[in-house]
């Protein structure tokens, strides 16, 4: 990873940041701190406070659930430019996740006092940062509807129909056993699944690369149409 990154300049490309003033988005920068999690480490596990939100300039990061027994329930995956963290700090509540790197990463780390001074700064920063909590509780309602109402090759379907893509082409941004344990699959499920997909002309799977090849078909299967 670079020796030293341009903060405001990757603060100022985030919708969440995109509307403040000059000033206020060199103060905000100021009051970012670097923080690089080597791959398989953590930012924070379940328990810790929560104090702030993070933003990723560099890497993956997975939200998961951990258990005693080792297993963990994904439930989801953050790249370059997203943010999280962000609705448990407002609770004053300790986390429920943990927060485990990919790969080697690094991240900003912003204190909630400093978010608080963006909101009285700009309201508009408030509904911006509602918009995002409102995306993640719907991608979360998704995720409960899959697991619970859906079969596993719906849950499949669903999943690549979501992801984003150009010319059908689907770039996996974590492994598949990760995204098998956001589906509640086993990887050797989710590996037979993308097979059977792929046996029927749906879809074709290169690596992490997947070309949507009947995105109707898909959405049949997703329907049960």
């Amino acid at each position: 990873m670079a020796n030293r990154l341009d903060t405001g300049a990757l603060l100022g490309h985030l919708p969440l940041f995109r509307n403040l003033d000059a000033r206020q988005l060199a103060l905000m920068a100021r009051a970012c701190q670097e923080v690089r999690i080597a791959k398989h480490g953590f930012a924070f596990q379940r328990g810790d406070p929560a104090n702030g939100l993070y933003v990723v300039a560099v890497g993956t990061i997975k939200l998961a659930i951990p258990s005693p027994s080792g297993q963990e329930k994904v439930l989801e995956f953050f790249t370059a430019g997203q943010a999280f963290g962000e609705a448990v700090m407002f609770l004053d509540k300790p986390y429920m996740v943990q927060a485990q790197a990919l790969e080697d990463t690094l991240l900003l780390w912003i204190d909630k006092q400093d978010i608080y001074a963006a909101i009285d700064h700009d309201p508009s920063f408030a509904r911006r940062m509602l918009a995002g909590l409102s995306l993640r509780l719907h991608a979360l309602v998704q995720d409960i509807e899959a697991v619970n109402l859906q079969n596993a090759t719906q849950r499949v379907a669903g999943y690549l129909l979501r992801q984003p893509r150009e010319d059908g082409q689907i770039h996996l941004s974590v492994n598949k056993n990760v995204v098998a344990s956001k589906l509640g699959l086993t990887p050797e499920t989710l590996s037979r699944l993308l097979g059977q997909l792929s046996g029927k002309g749906y879809i074709a799977v290169e690596g992490r690369d997947v070309q949507l090849l009947d995105a109707a078909a898909l959405e049949a299967l997703l329907y049960g149409r």
